[in-house]
């Protein structure tokens, strides 16, 4: 551990942010349509627990930065959250729907993600591209 990354681990405001982007970010809507009340009490027990926000780990020795990780997501709708540093490896929260999405692109652009995969199919996937490609998106689509 470097010295310089003791403040980060006592980052209490980021902490605070992502519990509350957590509830924020929720599929509130969606729990409801599927099962009513009891989903959304299942979702709000999701927010207590992070299980509706998958938390995804990259290597902090790359080339890649956090900034740089966040931005490519944000390029493709992918929200990202609760960011922070453990050990080697810098992480931040997705939302469950879009983990899939989110390790594809990563993958694609050839980021060095270290946890595991929610779909282990997405690094095959992946390996079809150049490195570094990314898929098209709304803007470069109109062009």
């Amino acid at each position: 551990m470097d010295l310089l990354d003791i403040p980060e681990y006592a980052d209490l405001i980021n902490r605070i942010e992502g519990v509350v982007s957590t509830f924020l970010n929720a599929d509130w809507h969606g729990a409801y349509q599927r099962n009513g009340v009891s989903g959304v009490l299942a979702e709000f027990a999701a927010c207590l627990t992070s299980s509706n926000a998958p938390r995804i780990h990259v290597s902090r020795h790359s080339h890649w930065r956090g900034i740089d990780v966040e931005r490519l997501l944000q390029r493709h709708g992918v929200k990202v959250w609760d960011r922070g540093i453990a050990g080697d490896d810098f992480y931040f929260c997705v939302k469950r729907r879009q983990v899939k999405w989110a390790e594809y692109l990563l993958l694609r652009a050839g980021v060095p993600v270290t946890s595991a995969l929610v779909d282990s199919r997405n690094f095959k996937y992946s390996q079809q591209y150049a490195p570094g490609s990314e898929p098209p998106n709304r803007k470069t689509r109109r062009g």
